[in-house]
This record gives structure tokens, C-alpha cells and sequence, in this order.
């Protein structure tokens, strides 16, 4: 049978982009070496050389070009720091640290040489000497910023937390209180097991900007993290008293609501902050991301969710997230074609989404609508061409309105833009080719399309069962047909088509018992939504062979009042079987 189918650490860019190489970088003249009027010009024409070299990302040359430079001036500060860089870039990272070291040598004050040292030791997991150096750059650099935001990190990376707190203290001192250091802070503080340091920075919050409700709710937050419920209930009661309007509330009631196993009180709470304009879409649509299961799952509520989803259509038409969950509501209510319109909708908004494409291609591949799937996948052809799979969904819609022919050119027209890692698309594009020629009478080289499709994914148990069957149907290479059927019955042994397919390959070989227990087993592991009209023709055809005369009629009755109403099927039964050999 056929079947078808964070602080953030300087970052490394800062290691090989920052500051390109300039000679600016060093002194103007090196206190080690002096060089004559003849040298300093050779060293000036190699050094910019180099770095012409290097932004051409010629990087072997311009690595010659800057050791030719220290062959001249080895002390020369500039130029180790821009071979460092270049060492690191080709991945010779002892070089490199030797480099970078010297240049830090020369010129110990010098930022950036000490940033790109710093950065290269933490690339290679050296986290103490970078901590060291740093270290020793805050102490030339007391009042900058990044060197604090770089000890931060180094001391999160070795787990040293007070270190790290002690630095966040500073930066603060610098900057002033701000929400990033505190929270940083407060995460460092939970990490040290001081709950009650931590909710002090939350607090400074809380005391320098008394009307932003945010501090405050999340104060009761970490209560409720720490399953203190009660403390946090009273925190969020006391936040509505003063205004009973406030989203961020809503959202935290949800959750202390589920804590006390109250989900009617918390999806009503959710229902509030949605409906909320405080909120902006963004947030909303991050609590619809959150919460959309729980929407959907609750059946009391139908009436309520769709009349919110309703509302932020309407409220934000051009937002494609919005559309996209309210489809999703619709998909689980089974109102797939007005799920189709919001993704329809999407589309006009983004036609570029790949994932609207794909979710409005498998609505309606799974509706079976074949002609709405043929129009839906030309245009995303036309819209987003790179994607070889709208061929494939394109040429199965072509095949089943009967254009073999076509399906055949569609799908050598996705190969062509298969990309190598697509072995199993690849395949799947040569079985439906050698499903098309099948159909077309070319038996021949429908094998070979089924050989080519083994030959990209081996283990393709689809391009098995069919292959296997139509050799079947062929009486050609049986027992060929009988070992790659015997897999995708080991595979999955209650596949009912594989195990049709099983048994028709035994019938063929006129090992009828065998074909019986298989059709058997096919015929118990039918679902309610397969057809089993040609399942029970096989069933009389088997049973006719072992003799078994009344219960094949039966069976091929049954076939033909399930749909299967063939010449063939009509045959058997107003002859009453045929005549056996």
C-alpha cells in the first residue's frame, strides 16, 4: 500500500577591530629604540603596509609585514599589539599572548593594548591573569567605567561575588543608582545566600523613584520566589489600594494566584493586564507567549478569550504576533478557515515570515485542499524563492490534481536549490518523482528515482514501503521488495500501511500465511482516519487464497462500501471470487 505523506565583557570584536592598527596607539617615539630618518621610514612604509594588508584580511602577508617592522623596531608597541591581534586571528594564540604582552611591556598605559591582552587571555581561559591585569588598569584608570564593567564580569566568570559586588558598589559610585547595577547586584547578592542585602538594592530603588509601581512589584516578586506568598500578596494589595489600575500587579496576582492553586483568579488577572493600556503591545504580547496555553485549555473561559483576542486585533491590526495567536485559538477551535485569514493577514503585513508560509501550506495540505495549496505555495515561491520546500508542498499538490508530469519538473526545480544539508528533503523531492513517473506508466524510471532517493537518505522508510510496493505490484524483485518492507515494519510495527504492504509482498510470493497474520495486523491498527478500502480488497484477495470463500466476499464487499468502488473490486465480488490455481 502506497502512503503519502547580563553585564556584558568588552566584547572580542574589541580585540581585532578596535583602534585599527594606528600608529597613534604608541608614542611617537619609542623610549627603547631610536631609529634614523632611512629606518623610520622603512618601519612607517611596512607598518601601514601591514595594516592595509590586514583590512584586506590578507593576514599571512600582513603578519610578514609587521615582523618585518619589529625586525627593525622589536620594541615597538603599536606593532606587537597589531601582530598579537593578527596571531590570534589565525588561531596562534601562544604567539599571540607573547605579543600583546610585550606591547602591554612597552606601554603599561596604554587602554586599548590592555583591553586586547585582557580580552585574549579570557578567549583562552587565562580568567586570573586577566583578572590581574585588570586589576592593574583600574588602578591607572580609577574613574573609568569599562574597567569595572570588565572586573564585573571576570569575577561572575570565577565566582567571586563579593569581589563582584564590591565592584558594582564603585560603578554605582560613579554613575549613580541605576536599575542594570542594582539588579546585578541584587543577582549576586542571592548567589552569596543574602536574600535580605539583596532586597535592600530593590529597595534603593524603590526609594529613589517611589512612583514606579515596577520596583515594588517585584519586591513582592522575590517574596513569592522565595515562598514567602503571603508577604508578596500584601505588597501587591497594598500597590492597588494606591492604584487599582496597574498591569505589572495583574501579571504577578496570576502567578501568586497559581501558587495557592487558584487558576479561575489567575487567568482573570491576566484577563486584566491584557486589557490594560498601560501595557504597550510588546509587553502584551509577551504575556499572551506566556499564558496562550493556559488561554486555550481553558474551556470556561472561550467566550472571554476570544473577545480579548478580538479587542487586540482590532487594537493593534498591524502587529503580526497578535494575529498569529489569535490563529492559533482558532486552529484550536477547529476554525481553520478563519485561522487561514489571520494568516493570510500576517502574510500581507510580513510576506517575507517563512513561518506563516509554512503554517498556512499545512493547513491546508492537512484540509486536502490541493488547489488553494497550489496557488498558496506559487506565491511563496514568488515571495520568498530560496525556500526549496515550497517545491515539494507545490509538486504534492500537483500530484494529487493528477499533473505528474508537472510535479516532476516542480520538483527538480526545488533540487536545484537544495542546500547540501538537506539530504532528507533531497530524497523526499526523488520519491515524489518517482511516484509522479509511476503514475505516468514510466515504471522504469520511477525505480530509479526511488534508487536515487535511498542513495541521498538510506534511511527513508516513506521511499521504502513505496518502492517496495510497486515492485510488488510489478512482481519484480520480490524478495529485494520483501527486505526493504521488512524494515519499515521493524520500524514501526503499527503502521498499518507498511504492514499492508508487508503482507501484499508475501501474497505475491504465494506465502500466504504469512500475508494473512499481516493483513491482520494492518487491518487492527487502521485509525479512524485512514481509508481501509484497499486494506480489506487485500484482505479478500488473501483469504480467497487460503480458501476461506465467504469471509473474502465479505471482505471485498466491505472494501467496496467504504469508497473502494473499483471495476476490479465489482468483479470479484459479482463472480464470486475467480478461479484458483
Amino acid at each position: 500500500m502506497i502512503k503519502k505523506i547580563f553585564f556584558l565583557f568588552l566584547p572580542t570584536l574589541i580585540l581585532f577591530n578596535a583602534c585599527s592598527g594606528s600608529k597613534k596607539l604608541s608614542t611617537d617615539k619609542s623610549p627603547f629604540t631610536q631609529l634614523n630618518e632611512t629606518s623610520q621610514k622603512k618601519f612607517d612604509f611596512y607598518f601601514y603596509e601591514a595594516l592595509r594588508l590586514k583590512d584586506e584580511a590578507k593576514y599571512d602577508q600582513a603578519l610578514d609585514a609587521f615582523r618585518f617592522c619589529l625586525s627593525i623596531d622589536s620594541t615597538d608597541a603599536g606593532t606587537l599589539s597589531e601582530a598579537g591581534v593578527l596571531y590570534a586571528l589565525v588561531g596562534m594564540n601562544e604567539e599571540a599572548l607573547k605579543s600583546l604582552e610585550n606591547a602591554v611591556r612597552y606601554e603599561p598605559q596604554n587602554w586599548w593594548f590592555n583591553v586586547r591582552l585582557i580580552n585574549l587571555y579570557t578567549e583562552t581561559k587565562n580568567q586570573d591573569k586577566a583578572i590581574k591585569t585588570t586589576e592593574k588598569l583600574k588602578s591607572l584608570y580609577p574613574n573609568k567605567e569599562e574597567v569595572y564593567n570588565m572586573l564585573i564580569s571576570l569575577y561572575k566568570q570565577t565566582k567571586q561575588y563579593n569581589k563582584a559586588i564590591f565592584s558594582l558598589d564603585k560603578l554605582e559610585s560613579l554613575t549613580g543608582i541605576d536599575e542594570t547595577i542594582s539588579f546585578e547586584k541584587f543577582r549576586m547578592y542571592l548567589e552569596l545566600n543574602k536574600l535580605k542585602k539583596g532586597i535592600q538594592e530593590i529597595d534603593k530603588l524603590i526609594s529613589k523613584y517611589p512612583g514606579e509601581s515596577r520596583y515594588r512589584v517585584l519586591r513582592g516578586d522575590i517574596y513569592l520566589q522565595q515562598n514567602l506568598p503571603d508577604k508578596a500578596y500584601e505588597i501587591y494589595q497594598e500597590i492597588l489600594a494606591e492604584k487599582p489600575v496597574n498591569p505589572y500587579v495583574y501579571v504577578s496576582l496570576s502567578d501568586y494566584y497559581n501558587s495557592k492553586s487558584q487558576p479561575d483568579k489567575a487567568m482573570e488577572s491576566i484577563m486584566k493586564a491584557l486589557k490594560d493600556d498601560q501595557f504597550g503591545v510588546t509587553e502584551k504580547v509577551q504575556i499572551l507567549g506566556q499564558y496562550a496555553q493556559n488561554l486555550l485549555r481553558d474551556s470556561t473561559r472561550f467566550s472571554e478569550t476570544e473577545s480579548l483576542f478580538k479587542l487586540l486585533v482590532d487594537r493593534y491590526p498591524m502587529e503580526e504576533q497578535v494575529h498569529n495567536y489569535y490563529s492559533v485559538y482558532l486552529q484550536f477551535r477547529k476554525r481553520i478557515p478563519e485561522a487561514i485569514s489571520e494568516l493570510e493577514t500576517m502574510l500581507n503585513i510580513n510576506p517575507k515570515n517563512e513561518q506563516t508560509w509554512l503554517q498556512l501550506i499545512q493547513l491546508n495540505l492537512a484540509s486536502q485542499n490541493f488547489k488553494q495549496l497550489l496557488e498558496i505555495t506559487d506565491r511563496a515561491i514568488v515571495n520568498v524563492p530560496e525556500m526549496p520546500q515550497w517545491y515539494y508542498y507545490r509538486a504534492i499538490s500537483q500530484f494529487q490534481l493528477t499533473e505528474y508530469a508537472a510535479a516532476i519538473e516542480t520538483c527538480k526545480s526545488g533540487i536545484n536549490i537544495v542546500k547540501p544539508e538537506q539530504n532528507a528533503l533531497k530524497g523526499d523531492f526523488y520519491a515524489q518523482i518517482a511516484d509522479s513517473w509511476f503514475k505516468l506508466g514510466s515504471k522504469d524510471s520511477a525505480f530509479l528515482a526511488y534508487e536515487e532517493a535511498l542513495k541521498v537518505n538510506p534511511q527513508n522508510i516513506y521511499v521504502m514501503n513505496n518502492y517496495a510496493y510497486y515492485l510488488s505490484l510489478e512482481k519484480k524483485e520480490l524478495k529485494k521488495a520483501e527486505r526493504m518492507s521488512g524494515i519499515t515494519v521493524e520500524k514501526e510495527p503499527k503502521n498499518s500501511t507498511y504492514l499492508d504492504t508487508y503482507a501484499w509482498i508475501f501474497y505475491m510470493e504465494g506465502n500466504y500465511v504469512l500475508a494473512k497474520y499481516y493483513i491482520e495486523r494492518a487491518i487492527d491498527n487502521l485509525t479512524p482516519e485512514q481509508d481501509p478500502g484497499v486494506v480489506l480488497e487485500h484482505y479478500g484477495d488473501i483469504l480467497w487464497m487460503t480458501k476461506e470463500d465467504s469471509k473474502a466476499l465479505e471482505m471485498w464487499q466491505k472494501s467496496y462500501d467504504a469508497g473502494n468502488k473499483t471495476d476490479e473490486v465489482k468483479k470479484k465480488i459479482d463472480e464470486k471470487g475467480w478461479k484458483r490455481e
